[in-house]
């Protein structure tokens, strides 16, 4: 060490950001390898770091000639990994911001920032595939020969359709593709080969130039705008070319064109030769928007989202680095992919609760994404016909460009909803009559129905009739949900499993449970013996577990295969059936007498979203809505689509009440195996906290579930009208906990987190 401290007495020092849950750097010397050419070490690369027992890849924030701690006291380096930062100017003063912003530890907010194999340590290029192709000898055998051998003889007419093969699209094929592959290469039909991986969609290379066929491609795949949607587009060309920062709200009806609007800024955006980013809040959105994308743009796209692995997240991330990619569409995590070239950003269905991350670092896609675009200098869509209060609110103060489309692209008129009152007509299995009349009905008619029940499983509640008690989760403050196909009982928030019993396992009495309430499962079979006749599709979370699963069944439901459609939120969001003529609302209530502030705004989005897959075509379609409040004001407002009016209300109420987001929220979490230990920690969390002007500290109090998984959680909120007040005191707190031993020792006996903006209270 004496040696290295020697040489290092005018070196520099490098401040590392570590994946770990601290908000701060650490300080290291420059490793022994690179002592020659410190010159050349650059802020933003990656380097290998003794961390305690471990050795961790963080990521350099500052290079410095001093430390406020003695050299001798200081670890070299293990290894710088990067010649040159690994993140650009913008995406760096974004990822800065987003640490401030939600006082986030800097080194897990660079870890979200980058793939698993890059937080690793792999090279920035992603390693070459293996790869296979035909032999000479294979492209002149005879098929004949392999008539034996069914899997080999459908790999090699893969072949025919597709030059080069690689492991990911035998897979296609089949699972046990290592087998047949072997044997073609050993017979000499197939060779092996590397090459870098390449994006999964790229340009149709046959529609590339100005030919007669690409000119004819291109005119069936324009579409003539309503008047206000060449409104919009003119906007947003003017945006887009000013090369200056400006964020759009695009609020239109469901079924008003959004998309075609999106694609007309997109196309302007490519012809002007930037790049774009396109972020949706679900999995199940993107198959029918990559469709979309590859039909009507001739640019290589790169795709984003939790169900990729993670070779396959690693090179969609390099070839938007490399600006290969031209359009990246992704979920919420798309929003750190790194684009040199990026022109404009699109965040469809902006109000989506699916773009706030729930744990780690917990940030706002949407928010994150209108920063970025700030930084960049350049324009940002949001997309919704409902969007959130947050975005509606900027645009009624001029802080956004206000776009409407009030009437849908067809000219078919919104759809009729109305209500069917539960306290009049007795409900059996999840259906009212007057449902099942409306449903047969319009299957009479030749249209689908399309099904709405927010809540999976079989039943809610296994209930004995003896004693009345429900099976509980042993771990959570929760009922077990049945799951009867399964012939099991599970808790959906703490995943625990258990055997469906018939006996009451508190008073013993045999064959006393019941199941009570309807899940989509219940509902499923209620339906398939009422209506035999009918195809049935139930599109959940528990029925889309399989990869690919949940992208077939929404192109089922697309194509008309299906005859009824039941689902949860997961039909909600964007898709469009062509010929749904009913949507069936069977159970809201629980929405509007709800302990979260945002419940009747979350209510409201997803009740007019479903409400707008019905009529989308040439008839005007009907919603059906069971409810035991049919006197409630906030239906006035939904049957007359009356988003503007209803988002008046809501935005007084919180005004004065000082809600969000006419105020600023922070929620500090904590959770422990004991009881007491989590109020205890908040409640000295506050005295420790100090007074801050212009910002109210609620009292601890537990959570409204206060066990989940075996642990006990409570809640500490912070409310002030500054957000810089909010971040001083959350701020002044973070570094006093993190330096007073006592303070420090006590959070060591819990779990705690911070949320800035929590979308979730529960």
């Amino acid at each position: 060490m004496s040696s290295h401290l020697e040489k290092q007495i005018d070196a520099l020092i490098l401040s590392v950001a570590v994946p770990v849950p601290l908000r701060q750097t650490f300080d290291f010397l420059v490793p022994e390898h690179a002592l020659k050419n410190q010159s050349q070490i650059q802020p933003r690369a990656r380097v290998k770091v003794p961390f305690g027992r471990r050795e961790l890849i963080g990521v350099v924030v500052e290079v410095k000639a001093h430390s406020d701690y003695p050299l001798n006291k200081l670890k070299p380096a293990i290894e710088l990994l990067d010649e040159a930062g690994i993140f650009d100017d913008q995406l760096w003063a974004s990822l800065l911001w987003l640490s401030r912003y939600y006082l986030a530890p800097i080194g897990e907010v660079l870890e979200a920032a980058m793939p698993l194999a890059i937080r690793q340590g792999s090279g920035l290029a992603p390693a070459y595939e293996r790869v296979w192709r035909l032999t000479e000898h294979g492209r002149s055998a005879s098929i004949d020969e392999l008539k034996r051998s069914p899997l080999q003889l459908a790999i090699v007419k893969r072949f025919m359709q597709q030059s080069i093969l690689s492991s990911n699209e035998f897979k296609q094929e089949s699972k046990s593709w290592h087998t047949p592959v072997k044997s073609l290469v050993e017979k000499g039909w197939l060779e092996e080969f590397s090459r870098e991986p390449r994006l999964s969609i790229t340009p149709n290379m046959s529609h590339e130039g100005d030919d007669a066929s690409d000119v004819t491609l291109k005119a069936a795949l324009k579409v003539t705008l309503t008047d206000e949607q060449a409104n919009a587009v003119d906007e947003l060309r003017a945006l887009i070319n000013n090369n200056a920062f400006a964020c759009a709200l695009l609020q239109g009806v469901t079924g008003s064109g959004k998309t075609e609007v999106y694609f007309a800024a997109i196309e302007q955006t490519l012809s002007n030769h930037k790049s774009v980013l396109i972020l949706v809040p679900e999995i199940g959105l993107t198959p029918q928007l990559v469709a979309r994308i590859e039909r009507r743009f001739n640019v290589p796209l790169a795709i984003l989202h939790s169900g990729l692995n993670d070779t396959e997240r690693h090179t969609a991330w390099w070839h938007a680095r490399q600006s290969h990619a031209k359009i990246v569409l992704g979920t919420r995590s798309a929003v750190f992919t790194q684009m040199p070239e990026l022109g404009l950003i699109v965040v469809d269905e902006e109000h989506d609760g699916s773009f706030k991350q729930q744990d780690s670092v917990r940030y706002h896609a949407r928010d994150l994404a209108v920063y970025r675009a700030k930084q960049a200098n350049i324009p940002i869509i949001l997309g919704s016909a409902t969007p959130s209060m947050e975005s509606y609110a900027n645009a009624l103060a001029g802080r956004y460009t206000h776009l409407r489309l009030t009437k849908r692209a067809t000219d078919v008129s919104l759809p009729k909803i109305e209500l069917f009152d539960l306290n009049k007509q007795p409900v059996v299995e999840g259906l009212s009559p007057a449902m099942s009349e409306a449903i047969d009905h319009t299957l009479h008619n030749g249209k689908q129905v399309l099904l709405f029940l927010n809540r999976r499983g079989y039943a809610p509640v296994h209930y004995c009739s003896e004693c009345k008690q429900a099976a509980k989760c042993h771990r959570c403050d929760s009922n077990l949900t049945v799951h009867q196909r399964v012939n099991r009982l599970r808790c959906h928030h703490c995943g625990y499993e258990g055997r469906l019993l018939h006996d009451c396992q508190s008073c013993k009495t045999k064959d006393s449970m019941l199941e009570v309430g309807e899940g989509t499962q219940r509902v499923e079979a209620a339906i398939a013996a009422r209506f035999p006749q009918a195809t049935l599709l139930r599109i959940d979370r528990d029925s889309t577990q399989r990869k690919g699963e949940l992208a077939k069944l929404l192109e089922q439901a697309r194509s008309g295969e299906a005859d009824i459609i039941l689902g949860t939120q997961l039909i909600t969001k964007g898709h469009d059936f062509p010929n749904v003529g009913m949507v069936g609302v069977l159970e809201c209530d629980h929405g509007l007498y709800s302990t979260d502030f945002r419940a009747t705004e979350t209510l409201f989005q997803q009740l007019l979203q479903v409400s707008g897959r019905a009529g989308r075509r040439e008839d005007v379609g009907h919603v059906y809505i069971q409810t035991r409040f049919p006197d409630h004001p906030f239906f006035e407002y939904l049957k007359g689509h009356d988003f503007d009016g209803f988002s008046e209300q809501l935005l007084s109420e919180r005004k004065a009440a000082g809600f969000p987001p006419h105020g600023h929220f922070a929620l500090l979490r904590a959770e422990s195996a004991h009881q007491a230990k989590a109020l205890q920690f908040l409640r000295r969390a506050k005295a420790d906290c100090g007074h801050q002007d212009g910002v109210l500290v609620m009292d601890a109090v537990p959570a409204p579930m206060e066990r989940r998984a075996g642990r006990f959680r409570a809640q500490l909120l912070f409310i002030s009208q500054q957000r810089s007040s909010l971040n001083a005191q959350l701020s002044r707190w973070l570094h006093y906990i993190a330096t007073d031993k006592e303070a420090k020792k006590l959070a060591s006996t819990v779990r705690w987190s911070l949320d800035v903006d929590p979308l979730d209270h529960y």
